[in-house]
């Protein structure tokens, strides 16, 4: 196995709206080259993986140079994961391909490895909840680069398929020419789609929202649940639905089972499946004049939370205000969402 590493300049992901869920939070760019889409005959040939430097990104590369070394670019990547501290994945189309396929690996190699961890999937998030599939006629990623622009900035002139036939070539003679050209396509995959990211995260992307809102964008989609100092515990998909707060998810380290339900106390009922992975979360709040609002001893959750809570300018009287007669505090509700699914699985989990 070869690994190579490369460093890049350019401009970080920074938009506001972007950092209130990811900031503070650590990324890798993602993705797999593979000798086919069947995970239960085709292998793992190569991973790429982005993390940010201090003046840009760097790339590491773990490449198989025959057939059998497939186990350990598995290895090796996984290792980078935890090594480096990675607290998401960013990826295109990794839910639906990349990490399916190397858990499936996994499983076929007898591994003790499992691939579970928040996925900022960029093909599901702008299918989902963009605009873009309206206005292109495909959402492949390198017409996604050509939306933004930054399609000029490739230096590779192969397709996957024709990334395949490559590997093949490089496997059976060690051709140099097929390693660089298959190395390059595979490096600028993630720094691409790195560069996409970037434009997603930024204030003015709004336009492109269904909604006009980066917090109704990730409330939709799913977003980050960071547990103390463990990394992202949960996804939080958030919604207010017929006068109540509703939270749906993934729990995506050591799942726990738990139910909990409303009393005199509180206005929660909970429910988290291990065998599943899931849970769901609905707080009752209460209705005045059109306005939507929940006491924060109701909630019961920590003292920790509630105290973050309570600074935030939608609370009134110790009470979280999340709709003014039309207008949806939606922040205010994800923030509540992200407290509630962190507390509830910090108690039970223990």
């Amino acid at each position: 196995m070869k690994v190579y590493t490369r460093d890049y300049r350019t401009e970080h992901i920074s938009g506001r709206a972007y950092s209130r869920y990811f900031g503070g939070l650590k990324p890798c760019v993602f993705d797999i080259e593979t000798t086919g889409l069947d995970p239960s005959r085709c292998k793992v040939i190569m991973t790429a993986l982005l993390t940010e430097i201090e003046d840009g990104v760097r790339i590491t590369q773990f490449l198989a140079e025959n057939h059998y070394e497939e186990e350990k670019v598995i290895e090796a990547t996984m290792d980078f994961l935890r090594r480096e501290g990675i607290d998401y994945l960013i990826t295109f189309n990794g839910a639906g391909f990349d990490i399916p396929f190397m858990n499936r690996r996994m499983e076929k190699l007898i591994m003790a490895e499992h691939m579970s961890c928040y996925n900022l999937d960029i093909y599901r998030f702008i299918k989902r909840q963009t605009v873009l599939p309206r206005i292109m006629k495909s959402l492949r990623q390198k017409m996604v680069e050509e939306y933004f622009g930054i399609a000029g900035s490739r230096r590779d002139t192969i397709s996957g398929r024709e990334s395949v036939l490559l590997y093949e070539r490089y496997a059976l003679s060690g051709d140099s020419i097929a390693e660089k050209t298959i190395l390059t396509h595979n490096r600028e995959d993630v720094l691409q789609l790195y560069r996409i990211t970037e434009h997603i995260s930024r204030d003015d992307f709004e336009d492109c929202l269904r909604d006009s809102s980066f917090d109704s964008a990730i409330a939709s989609y799913g977003m980050p649940v960071a547990y103390s100092s463990k990394g992202i515990c949960l996804s939080a998909a958030s919604e207010l639905k017929a006068g109540s707060v509703v939270i749906t998810g993934t729990q995506l380290i050591r799942p726990i089972s738990a139910a909990v339900f409303r009393d005199s106390e509180r206005s929660i009922d909970a429910d988290f499946r291990a065998a599943s992975q899931s849970y769901e979360i609905r707080i009752t709040p209460r209705l005045y004049k059109g306005s939507i609002f929940i006491p924060i001893p109701e909630l019961g959750i920590s003292t920790h939370e509630a105290d973050y809570l309570r600074k935030l300018s939608s609370c009134l009287d110790d009470c979280l205000v999340l709709k003014n007669g039309d207008i949806i505090d939606r922040e205010a509700i994800n923030t509540l969402s992200l407290s509630v699914a962190r507390s509830y699985y910090e108690e039970y989990s223990k």
